[in-house]
């Protein structure tokens, strides 16, 4: 596989993964000013810690963004990019906030790379299936057969002269599941540089986080939820962060069991179905001196899982070096790409790492 280099322009919501990080932390009793605030935004709780003499403003700004963003890129609601893009579809153009077309963007150019791995028009399959609602349930071949002809990232069209998309067939839509809070690790983090933030953590619901330089002069120290077991202090293993992005995809949040098969949330474009890809997990983590790392991190995590842990780990490799990341097949097996298996602290004897 030929080596990728990153794409610098920035590029998807509902929130497709609740994963569950375990973070382990305390403030010490520094000199610096520390402040934290927490909101409940992209059907999750996020929350923001910063220290410095800024921290509080920069705490401040970075929620009413989240707010905004929230209101834009939400899959419901009178002011959501999403509702109007879905309203339109087969109908024409619509003109996007920049936030959202900037996530199509990216999304478009990742699906390619990842032959259509990560696909942003998954969400007719989504809605369909239902898994993590009370609507949840086993649909029929012709039901998923007729989902998978609204679904395709080669029917989402872009225009970037006035930042417009078009969703080509009637019925389709679009889901943010994936990408939005990755999208949002970065623009926090451009607000915390802003008001010249050096300590601080940025926790998009545990799923995505962003480990802004470090605390109390030790790297922050990140837990990863053992894929079977919801136990606290039951992890796969602590990963020390220090300005670096860290997002992960499970099978294990939203799940529905029917006739002793358990289905997931992550749908595979490719079949209509829960990707069966013998993953169990994603992680991936990357440098903040990458362009858009958060939101990267974001979208590999659940490209990847489809991919499964051959492909998957193949991909990973042909990405530079500040890409890390670790899939977890279900003989609870850890596959590595990058030198990742070194940071792997505090890890537990039920896994073994791929030859």
């Amino acid at each position: 596989m030929k080596k990728v280099r990153f794409l610098t322009k920035q590029g998807s919501y509902i929130t497709a993964v609740f994963l569950l990080f375990f973070l382990f932390f305390s403030w010490g009793c520094g000199k610096e000013k520390r402040y934290e605030r927490s909101v409940m935004v992209m059907d999750t709780v996020a929350v923001l810690s910063a220290e410095g003499e800024n921290a509080r403003r920069a705490v401040d700004e970075s929620i009413e963004w989240l707010k905004s963003f929230d209101a834009v890129a939400n899959p419901a609601g009178e002011d959501s990019d999403v509702v109007r893009l879905g309203d339109m579809a087969g109908r024409g153009y619509v003109r996007l906030h920049p936030d959202v077309y900037r996530m199509l963007e990216f999304s478009q150019a990742y699906s390619r790379l990842t032959e259509g791995a990560w696909d942003v028009t998954t969400e007719p399959l989504t809605k369909l299936w239902g898994i993590g609602t009370a609507n949840a349930r086993l649909p029929s071949e012709e039901e998923i057969r007729e989902a998978r002809k609204l679904v395709g990232w080669q029917h989402l069209h872009l225009r970037p002269e006035d930042m417009s998309a078009m969703l080509e067939f009637p019925g389709m839509s679009v889901s943010f599941g994936g990408i939005a809070k990755g999208y949002a690790l970065d623009e926090v983090r451009r607000i915390y540089e802003k008001h010249g933030v050096k300590s601080g953590l940025i926790n998009m619901g545990s799923s995505s986080m962003y480990a802004v330089g470090k605390r109390d002069g030790r790297m922050w120290n990140i837990g990863i939820r053992h894929p079977r077991k919801a136990e606290d202090g039951t992890y796969l293993a602590v990963i020390p962060l220090s300005d670096e992005a860290l997002s992960t995809s499970g099978d294990y949040e939203r799940v529905l069991e029917l006739a002793g098969k358990r289905y997931h949330h992550i749908m595979d474009p490719g079949t209509g179905y829960p990707a069966d890809s013998g993953v169990m997990s994603v992680t991936v983590v990357i440098g903040g001196d990458v362009p858009n790392a958060g939101m990267l991190s974001d979208l590999l995590t659940t490209a990847v899982f489809v991919m499964g842990p051959e492909k998957g780990k193949a991909f990973l490799a042909s990405l530079p070096d500040l890409v890390q990341g670790a899939i977890v097949d279900q003989n609870f097996c850890v596959h590595t790409s990058h030198c990742f298996r070194e940071r792997m602290k505090q890890w537990n004897g039920e896994f073994h790492f791929a030859p």
